[in-house]
């Protein structure tokens, strides 16, 4: 009768080391799987953010190119650009900005090895949209711009416009170009932009 109750405690003991095993098991796949899921939740965060970030950013270069491309910024004379401007009582226009800095020569073109008044720093031009969004995301929207010359000449050729949209710590940049067209009536000269790519 001793040999058979040492029996079932060996038993006993070896039940209880299988139970904490197979516990152990359960435990690890139960981490696993929740480490799983949290890694999917954020990577399906990410690409959310990275994909909100691209439509905001699409969104806003097409705006910023219905600005400069507009029929109605294709003024036939000097006093039709004044009336233009008169008119935008919410400030200056995209348009107008542009073409009056350049004139003015308030804003130097942009040439790589030209010395400092050409290097990208005093070339571009940016502007930082105020950020806002949900509680808890961050959304912002970056404006740079800087012009190119035609060759041999202080004339304009070129528009580069970048614009950057961040959600979160997702960014997303979306770049346009656009030619200058330059049309002399009299002693006024007309200026369209016309855009020719978008990357």
């Amino acid at each position: 009768m001793k040999k058979k109750l040492h029996i079932g405690r060996d038993n006993t003991g070896a039940t209880t080391i299988v139970v904490v095993c197979v516990m152990a098991i359960i435990m690890a796949l139960s981490l696993g799987l929740f480490l799983t899921a949290s890694v999917l939740l954020s990577t399906s965060g990410r690409t959310l953010a990275l994909e909100q970030s691209r439509i905001l950013a699409v969104s806003f270069s097409e705006e910023v190119e219905r600005m400069l491309t507009d029929e109605r910024y294709s003024f036939e004379s000097r006093s039709g650009e004044e009336a233009g401007r008169a008119e935008n009582i919410n400030g200056q226009s995209l348009w107008h900005y542009v073409k009056q800095n350049i004139n003015e020569g308030t804003w130097a073109y942009l040439e790589e090895g030209q010395g400092s008044l050409h290097s990208r720093e005093n070339a571009v031009r940016s502007f930082q949209m105020e950020q806002s969004g949900a509680v808890g995301e961050v959304v912002g929207i970056e404006l740079s711009m800087y012009w190119t010359r035609q060759e041999d000449s202080d004339r304009p050729e070129k528009l580069v416009v970048k614009t950057t949209a961040t959600i979160k710590d997702q960014s997303c940049t979306i770049t346009d170009v656009y030619d200058l067209e330059i049309t002399s009536l009299g002693d006024y000269e007309k200026w369209s932009w016309k855009h020719v790519e978008k990357k």
